[in-house]
């Protein structure tokens, strides 16, 4: 599905909160691979979340981790067969959830949210999706802002285009799929990154 970008703004202002803490609490902008205690930490300070996590080895072209949370507590399940690479991601988009988490618009029926995946698959819809699928897709953007912290990408991209780094040597070093740097370092996402972060100078204010 895509996402409407009236739907982003609400992950990226809580990305920047947990950026900024990570900053400071790490020493700067650019200290890679983000370290999940680091982001498990941010969220307990922010949140007042104490997440604990559980493997488990979940059958992969179904589901590959999922977070139920609680008064305080969040548990990220996440499927162990993953390699490190995804497993870093499938955590943090978990975490995600509790940037935005509040009693109103929490999950019902956690097991509609898998059907509509493996059923509807809302690549295949028509824009109009419950708002739980919403949820789902921008948790995704909120992890790869932190996977991938904007103070890093115009070095990767220069990187790149002198020849001396690719995709996947990118992606070793941040502990992140080749995919996903492929995503965040797309001209549409960069720009798109920018202006949600509020760092775009042509910006209404």
């Amino acid at each position: 599905m895509r996402v409407k970008y009236s739907d982003l703004p609400a992950i990226f202002k809580q990305v920047y909160r947990v950026r900024a803490f990570l900053s400071d609490y790490c020493g700067g902008p650019d200290k890679v691979p983000v370290s999940m205690d680091d982001i498990t930490t941010a969220i307990k300070e922010i949140y007042g979340y104490e997440i604990t996590t559980q493997l488990v080895p979940f059958n992969p072209d179904l589901l590959r981790g999922m977070i139920e949370i609680y008064d305080k507590k969040a548990v990220i399940t996440i499927n162990a067969n993953l390699n490190t690479a995804d497993t870093r991601y499938v955590f943090v988009k978990e975490a995600c959830h509790i940037l935005l988490h509040s009693v109103e618009n929490a999950t019902k029926d956690p097991t509609e949210v898998i059907d509509y995946y493996v059923h509807v698959r809302p690549e295949n819809g028509d824009d109009t999706h419950p708002e739980e699928i919403i949820c789902e897709e921008i948790t995704k953007h909120g992890a790869v802002e932190l996977l991938f912290p904007p103070a890093l990408r115009k070095n990767a991209k220069d990187q790149i285009a002198a020849g001396h780094a690719t995709l996947f040597t990118i992606g070793e070093g941040l502990h992140m799929s080749e995919n996903l740097v492929e995503f965040v370092l797309s001209d549409w996402y960069v720009d798109l990154s920018t202006r949600l972060d509020g760092q775009d100078p042509d910006r209404e204010r």
